[in-house]
């Protein structure tokens, strides 16, 4: 298990490189009415912030996305392991049941779905912050300057419950999206292997679908998580009241915001993940 964990710290950390300005984007998009869209955010983002404006929240997820990384990949190795004590190394799973790969998947997601939802969280009230900030500078109380300020102000405005806001929804958006994730990375894998196709290239793009396919499921769960997290008021907003109010206000269509942005961070992040994964699996197993 130790080879999933090494494999999923890198691939973790490769692809929160690559992939957070759009995740900022992403973020922004599905929060506020202010862009026009993908190249707007990023060119008034720049403008306004500079470059750093797109690195928002990196900070928290940069310490922990190796690890959260980690802990799904163990968990979905130690998944597999469970059903199939002898196949151990990557060549044998290639071959196991898609069922199997399911369970393993559910697995993994359910160890690092709690330790997820604060990371989450201060990533996003960090990525909405327009204004810049400094850290010896005089902000606004609604502005951080950087995760500890914004862990510290929201413990004490609204407990260690406020670092956990949105949890529900993180859980049932994990739990949807990795069935998708590594099942559809398998499943493309196999097709290209039966065509003898597989390559690095065919990695990425399998890898790159994997990545679209499960964030494009859970793209309105993705919008209410990021509008509750985000929300400056400290009052208790249930999923059920932000998807109601959300629908009221903006219609059927705002719980897509952003899934040009969400699907283009999810290609390109992962893509490198499973690429980078499979090389450090393979090398240290």
């Amino acid at each position: 298990m130790y080879a999933d964990f090494i494999a999923g710290w890198a691939a973790g950390g490769a692809g929160l490189l690559v992939g957070h300005p759009l995740d900022t984007v992403k973020a922004r998009l599905q929060t506020m009415n202010v862009y026009k869209g993908i190249v707007d955010c990023m060119v008034k983002t720049m403008k306004h912030e500079s470059v750093y404006g797109l690195y928002k929240g990196m900070f928290v997820p940069f310490l922990s996305t190796g690890a959260l990384h980690s802990l799904l990949f163990a968990g979905y190795g130690a998944g597999l392991k469970f059903l199939h004590p002898g196949d151990s190394n990557v060549m044998a799973r290639k071959d196991l049941p898609m069922t199997d790969i399911l369970i393993a998947s559910i697995c993994g997601t359910l160890v690092q779905v709690g330790p997820v939802i604060p990371v989450e969280l201060l990533k996003t009230k960090l990525q909405v912050q327009r204004e810049n900030v400094g850290h010896f500078s005089k902000h606004s109380q609604n502005l951080y300057a950087g995760p500890m300020e914004c862990a510290r102000e929201t413990v004490r405005t609204e407990g260690i419950r406020g670092l956990f806001k949105g949890g529900s929804v993180v859980f049932f958006r994990d739990n949807i999206g990795y069935l998708f994730y590594i099942p559809v990375y398998e499943g493309l894998n196999r097709y290209f292997r039966s065509h003898n196709l597989e390559n690095t290239y065919t990695q990425l793009f399998a890898g790159g679908c994997a990545g679209i396919s499960g964030w494009i499921s859970v793209c309105p769960l993705e919008v209410v998580k990021n509008r509750i997290q985000a929300d400056k008021s400290h009052k208790t907003i249930s999923p059920k009241e932000m998807t109601l109010k959300i629908y009221r206000e903006e219609g059927l269509r705002s719980f897509y915001r952003g899934g040009w942005a969400l699907s283009l961070r999810g290609f390109v992040v992962n893509a490198v993940i499973f690429v980078v994964y499979e090389n450090t699996y393979a090398f240290f197993d």
